[in-house]
C-alpha cells in the first residue's frame, strides 16, 4: 500500500516556478557578463579615433585589434552558452509540471463539466516552454543594464543622457499603449479560435453520424463561420502588428539620428571628441536593444504570461491533495452510501439528493429507474468520479476520500454508458495501459468477462489495435472489452452502467455469468440497467425516480411492488448452439415500464436504509394494496 502523498497541481506549479530561481540567476551572471563585453565595440572604436588615428601607431591598432577580437570570441561563446540554458530551462519546467498537467487535464470534465473546453493547461504549458526557450527572456535580463548604459552617457556628456533618455522613454510608452490596444483583440482571437476548435473535434467525433445523415455541408458552414473570424482577428493581429513594428522601428532610426546629429554639434563646440561622438552612438543603439527586443517578442511575452495566469487560476480552483498518513488498506467489506446529494460538475442543481442505500461483499445491486433520473450521476459518485454535494459514501465504513487514488484504482471497475476505449491493442486497453502487466492477469479478466474466444478470433489476437476510440470494433466489442477492463486487477467494487445496452444474447449470457462469479469470489457489483435482462444476477434492487431513492431492497420484492404485472426478470436466452434448460428471455420493457407515470409511488411514500443483509423495502404491503386497487379501479 502506498501512503505517499500526491501534491496538488497549484503546489505543483509554484514549485516548478521555485526552481526556476537559481538557473535563472546563473543565466543572470552570464548576461552581466556579456553586457559588459557589449562595450568593446563602442571603446574600441573610441580609442581608434582618439588613439590611434592621432598617433598613427600600427602596433597600437594591431593590439587593439587583436584584444577586441578576444572579448568578441569570448561574448560569442557566452551568448551561445546563454541560449543552450534558457533552452534547458523551459524543457525542465515542462518536464517538471506535463504529467501533474497531464492528469489535471483528465480530470477538467469531473469538475468543471460542461466548462472544461475552456481550459487547456497543457497548451498553456507549451506557450511557457516556447517562451522559456524563446529570445524574449533573454531580452528581460539584458533590460535591467539599461540604465548602466544611461549612466556611461551621462558621464560622457548629459545631454547626450536627456536625449537617450527622452527616446527610451517615448518607446516604453508607445509598447504599453500597443497591449492596451491589443489586450481585446487577443482575447477575442483566443476565444473564437478555441470556438472553432471544438466544433471541428466535435465534428470528428461524430463523423459516423454527420456521414449517414449527409450533415457534412452544415457542419462546414457552422465551422467555417468560426473560421472566418479566427482568419479576421488574426489579419487584425498581424496588421496591427506592422503598423506598430514600422512606427517603433522609425522611431528607433530617428533616435539614432539625433544622437549622432547632437553629437556632431557636441565636437563642434568642443564639448566631447570624434571618438565619445561615435562611441555614445553605439552606446544608445545598445542600451535601446533591450527595449526593442522587448517589443518585438511583446507578443510571445504577453502569451506566456497569460497562459501562467490561467494555470494559476486554474490550478487554484482544482480540488487540494490531502494528506493520508495512514491510507486505508483495500476494501473487501461494504459499500454505503448515506444521504447521498450530487451536482454535477458546471451545475448548480442537485439532480441526485436524499438517497440511502447500504450492499455488502457478495451483493449485486440494480439501479433503475426512467431515463434521466440520476442513475449515471450516482455510480459516478460511487466510483469517486464526481464528489457528493451532500452525505457520504463509504467503504468499509471509510469515507472514500480517506482512501489513496492507489488504493482505489485497485479496487473499483467501471464500465461507464459510453464505452471508450484508447488507442492501443486489445490487452493494453483491458490491462488499463499499467505497466509490468503480465500475459495471465490479462486473459483471467478476458475469462471473466466471456471475451478470452472473442479476442481469440481477430487474427492478432490480443495485440488486435483497436483504432482511435475503438472504432475498429463494433459496439458489442468494445462494450465487452470495457467490461474485462473493468474487472482486470481483481477489483472489489465492479460498477456497470448499462452493460448490455450494446450485447447480444450471448454477450448477455457472458454478463451474467461474470456478474455471479463475482458475487461468489465476494465482490460488490453495482448495475445500472433499464433492460431485465441486465439485472437477472442481481439480489437487490435500488429504484430511483428524478433524483430520489423511491425503494431499496431485495430484487423479488421491489420488483414485485414496483411492476406486479410484469413480474420479474428471467436469464437471456442462449444462442443456438448452446445447451438448453434455461428459461427463455422475457422481452419486458423494464424501461418503459418504470417511466410510465401511471406506475410511479403514492405520494407520501418514505424511502428507509436497512443495513441487514435482509432489507425490506418500506411501506411495501401498502404499496401493493395500492398498486392493486389502482389496476382494479
Amino acid at each position: 500500500m502506498k501512503n505517499g502523498m500526491r501534491n496538488s497541481a497549484e503546489t505543483q506549479l509554484r514549485t516548478a516556478l521555485r526552481t526556476l530561481k537559481k538557473p535563472l540567476i546563473g543565466i543572470s551572471a552570464i548576461s552581466c557578463i556579456g553586457n559588459v563585453l557589449m562595450l568593446t565595440s563602442p571603446m574600441f572604436m573610441m580609442l581608434v579615433y582618439n588613439k590611434v588615428l592621432s598617433s598613427k601607431s600600427l602596433p597600437t591598432l594591431a593590439a587593439l585589434t587583436f584584444l577586441a577580437l578576444l572579448l568578441y570570441a569570448f561574448y560569442g561563446l557566452l551568448e551561445g552558452l546563454r541560449g543552450k540554458l534558457m533552452a534547458r530551462v523551459g524543457i525542465t519546467f515542462d518536464h517538471r509540471l506535463a504529467p501533474t498537467l497531464f492528469e489535471a487535464t483528465l480530470k477538467l470534465p469531473l469538475h468543471f463539466g460542461p466548462h472544461a473546453r475552456n481550459h487547456d493547461p497543457l497548451q498553456d504549458l507549451a506557450a511557457i516552454r516556447n517562451y522559456l526557450m524563446g529570445p524574449g527572456p533573454v531580452a528581460l535580463l539584458d533590460l535591467p543594464w539599461m540604465p548602466i548604459y544611461f549612466a556611461i552617457l551621462f558621464f560622457v556628456n548629459p545631454i547626450l543622457f536627456l536625449a537617450a533618455a527622452g527616446g527610451a522613454l517615448l518607446l516604453v510608452i508607445l509598447s504599453l499603449v500597443n497591449e492596451f490596444v491589443m489586450k481585446g483583440t487577443m482575447k477575442s482571437a483566443s476565444q473564437v479560435h478555441a470556438a472553432t476548435m471544438t466544433i471541428l473535434m466535435d465534428a470528428r467525433r461524430n463523423s459516423e453520424a454527420a456521414a449517414a445523415m449527409s450533415m457534412g455541408d452544415d457542419l462546414c458552414k457552422r465551422w467555417g463561420s468560426g473560421y472566418v473570424n479566427t482568419i479576421s482577428h488574426a489579419r487584425d493581429l498581424a496588421d496591427h502588428a506592422s503598423v506598430f513594428g514600422a512606427i517603433s522601428k522609425t522611431v528607433r532610426q530617428v533616435l539614432q539620428s539625433a544622437m549622432l546629429a547632437l553629437g556632431a554639434f557636441l565636437v563642434i563646440e568642443g564639448q566631447m571628441s570624434p571618438g565619445a561622438m561615435i562611441a555614445s552612438s553605439l552606446i544608445l543603439a545598445r542600451a535601446l536593444t533591450p527595449i526593442d527586443q522587448v517589443i518585438g517578442h511583446w507578443r510571445s511575452t504577453s502569451a506566456a504570461w497569460h497562459a501562467l495566469s490561467r494555470l494559476r487560476s486554474l490550478t487554484s480552483k482544482l480540488p487540494k491533495a490531502t494528506q493520508q498518513q495512514h491510507g486505508m488498506p483495500r476494501p473487501n467489506h461494504s459499500l454505503s452510501a448515506r444521504d447521498v446529494a450530487i451536482v454535477p460538475p458546471g451545475a448548480a442543481v442537485a439532480t441526485v439528493s436524499g438517497v440511502s442505500f447500504e450492499i455488502e461483499a457478495g451483493d449485486a445491486l440494480g439501479i433503475i429507474g426512467p431515463s434521466g433520473c440520476g442513475k449515471s450521476t450516482l455510480v459516478r459518485a460511487l466510483v469517486g468520479a464526481w464528489p457528493t454535494a451532500r452525505g457520504e459514501v463509504r467503504f468499509d465504513n471509510a469515507l472514500i476520500g480517506q482512501y489513496s487514488p492507489d488504493a482505489l484504482a485497485d479496487a473499483i471497475g467501471h464500465l461507464p454508458q459510453s464505452i471508450e476505449l484508447f488507442d492501443g491493442t486489445i490487452a493494453e486497453n483491458i490491462a488499463r495501459f499499467r505497466k509490468g502487466t503480465t500475459s495471465e492477469q490479462v486473459i483471467e479478466a478476458a475469462k471473466m468477462a466471456g471475451v478470452h474466444d472473442m479476442v481469440l478470433a481477430f487474427p492478432l489476437g490480443y495485440d488486435t489495435p483497436v483504432g482511435e476510440g475503438g472504432t475498429t470494433l463494433s459496439g458489442g466489442q468494445r462494450q465487452r472489452i470495457g467490461l474485462a477492463r473493468a474487472l482486470f486487477g481483481n477489483p472489489f467494487l465492479v460498477v456497470l452502467d448499462e452493460p448490455n445496452s450494446n450485447l447480444d444474447p450471448l454477450g448477455e449470457q457472458s454478463l451474467n455469468d461474470a456478474i455471479h462469479q463475482m458475487r461468489q469470489a465476494g465482490k460488490i457489483v453495482v448495475i445500472v440497467a433499464h433492460r431485465p435482462s441486465a439485472i437477472f444476477a442481481a439480489n437487490k434492487i435500488l429504484s430511483v425516480r428524478s433524483g430520489r431513492a423511491e425503494m431499496f431492497g431485495p430484487k423479488e420484492q421491489v420488483l414485485a411492488a414496483l411492476f406486479p404485472r410484469i413480474g420479474q426478470p428471467h436469464k437471456p436466452s442462449q444462442m443456438p448452439g448452446q445447451q438448453s434448460g434455461n428459461t427463455p428471455v422475457v422481452q419486458s420493457g423494464l424501461a418503459v415500464a418504470s417511466s410510465n407515470e401511471s406506475e410511479a409511488p403514492v405520494a407520501g411514500q418514505t424511502v428507509r436504509l436497512d443495513n441487514s443483509a435482509t432489507a425490506t423495502v418500506t411501506s411495501l404491503d401498502a404499496t401493493r394494496a395500492q398498486r392493486a386497487n389502482a389496476h382494479v379501479s
